[in-house]
């Protein structure tokens, strides 16, 4: 796990890791292989999305699994340094856990996660050839990004899709998805995510 860099915004922190690829593999082929036997989430979610499924009986037995325990830990002790929680121990619990395929033209719109209790992420496992290059084109297309809101003024942080990018935020930040355009139709914007709480 690497620690690519820690944000402190509008009050709320949100933080960036890079997991392993080739733990990001085995987690695309444990999907492909079971997902036609997974029950649809989206019925739960604010997705404007066909496919996704819930995945939270499965995310504990990929090699993955490690690498986002202590993701979340780290995660867990930069909010006791703020004092957002107290310091005490306590054990983290995944509550629900369900990968998004998005297409062409899906999108996620200005959402809170979980009742605003706990703490999200997100994690990307798969990210297409948008038809505007990010690199060249990011600050004007902004296709497929991840957008943290600010409630309070003008302005939030834009996140670029990026495979194995880990992001760790509060349930409560609000956070939206901008559409996309592909090269090909048929390419996919996949991420994970999952909600966990104290206990």
């Amino acid at each position: 796990m690497k620690i690519k860099n820690r944000s402190l915004l509008f009050g709320k922190i949100i933080k960036e890791y890079k997991l392993p690829l080739n733990e990001i593999k085995q987690l695309n082929d444990t999907y492909e292989k079971e997902k036609e036997k997974l029950n649809s989430f989206g019925n739960r979610l604010a997705g404007r999305l066909d496919t996704e499924l819930d995945f939270t009986n499965l995310i504990a037995e990929c090699d993955i699994y490690k690498s986002i325990c202590d993701s979340i830990n780290d995660y867990v002790d930069t909010c006791k340094r703020f004092a957002f929680v107290d310091n005490e121990k306590f054990n983290l619990e995944i509550i629900s856990c369900w990968i998004n395929d998005m297409k062409a033209g899906e999108y996620n719109p200005p959402h809170t996660h979980h009742n605003n209790q706990g703490w999200s992420t997100v994690l990307f496992l798969k990210v297409p050839h948008f038809v505007n290059d990010l690199k060249k084109d990011a600050h004007r297309f902004r296709d497929g990004q991840i957008y943290f809101h600010n409630v309070n003024v003008d302005g939030g942080q834009w996140i670029m899709p990026e495979v194995g990018n880990f992001y760790v935020f509060e349930a409560c930040h609000s956070h939206s998805v901008m559409p996309f355009k592909t090269v090909r139709e048929t390419d996919i914007r996949r991420s994970m995510s999952f909600n966990f709480i104290k206990k």
